[in-house]
C-alpha cells in the first residue's frame, strides 16, 4: 500500500503541469485526439502505479515494478524535467 501511496503524488504533480503548459495549446473538447490520448496515458499510468495494491507485499510489488523496468516512475521523472523548462502559456483576457 505503502508504495501505492508514495508513487501517486509524483503522478499528480506531473498531471497538475501538464494540464498547466501543454493543455491550452490544444482542443479543450474530451474526445479530441489529445484528449484520448491523454485519458490512455493516465490509465496506463495509473494501472502501472496501483499494482502494489492486489500483490499485498513489498517483494512482489516491487518485482513488479522492476519487470517493467520502472517505467511509470522514469516516465513521470523525464515529462516532468521536460515540461517543467516549458514556458507557462499567457492567459487569454
Amino acid at each position: 500500500y505503502y508504495l501505492f501511496f508514495m508513487s501517486i503524488p509524483m503522478l499528480t504533480v506531473c498531471e497538475r503541469l501538464g494540464r498547466k503548459k501543454i493543455s491550452p495549446y490544444f482542443s479543450k473538447e474530451k474526445w479530441s485526439l489529445y484528449g484520448i490520448v491523454t485519458i490512455l496515458f493516465t490509465s496506463l499510468a495509473v494501472e502501472y502505479m496501483v499494482s502494489p495494491f492486489p500483490l499485498l507485499a513489498l517483494d512482489r510489488s516491487w518485482n513488479n515494478w522492476k519487470s517493467h523496468y520502472f517505467f511509470g516512475h522514469i516516465g513521470c521523472v523525464v515529462f516532468y524535467l521536460i515540461v517543467s523548462v516549458l514556458p507557462t502559456p499567457k492567459k487569454e483576457k
